[in-house]
């Protein structure tokens, strides 16, 4: 009984194994969350835009975004108010990138400051987050 159990277990584990391998086990870039869009870079996104690399996940259609006048007004079909009482605003795990301008948000146990560029400035570093929150004021 026992080799069958470790038997079993051997065979599952090729199979994960080999699926991870053709199928790549790597973690969504992007997580869909209430009023949160959390964008995580992956090494093929270091040293673009914020922009660009979201621009790259449109394409893949893991993200929707609209932008006008430079701006993010639209994600996931959530839109920025008329009179900008509720938008769309950045923040960023990347310190050298961020500050409490605009204060700072805290998702999943962790704090984040405010993204002190836009989505077209701002540089994106493998493996940092940027957080898209819907706020209203």
């Amino acid at each position: 009984m026992k080799r069958k159990i470790i038997s079993f277990f051997t065979l599952l584990f090729t199979v994960l194994f080999t699926a991870c391998l053709m199928f790549g086990c790597k973690k969504d870039a992007v997580k869909l969350d209430g009023d949160y869009v959390v964008i995580t870079a992956t090494a093929d996104a270091d040293g673009k835009s914020l922009l660009a690399f979201m621009e790259q996940l449109k394409e893949k259609d893991e993200l929707r975004f609209e932008m006008s006048d430079g701006m993010v007004v639209s994600i996931d079909g959530k839109q920025n108010a008329s009179d900008f009482s509720s938008c769309w605003m950045l923040y960023t795990s990347d310190s050298e990138n961020a500050n409490d301008a605009w204060g700072i948000v805290e998702y999943d146990g962790k704090e984040y400051g405010s993204a002190t560029f836009g989505a077209e400035q701002l540089i994106v570093k493998e493996g940092a987050i940027y957080i898209w929150w819907y706020q209203t004021f």
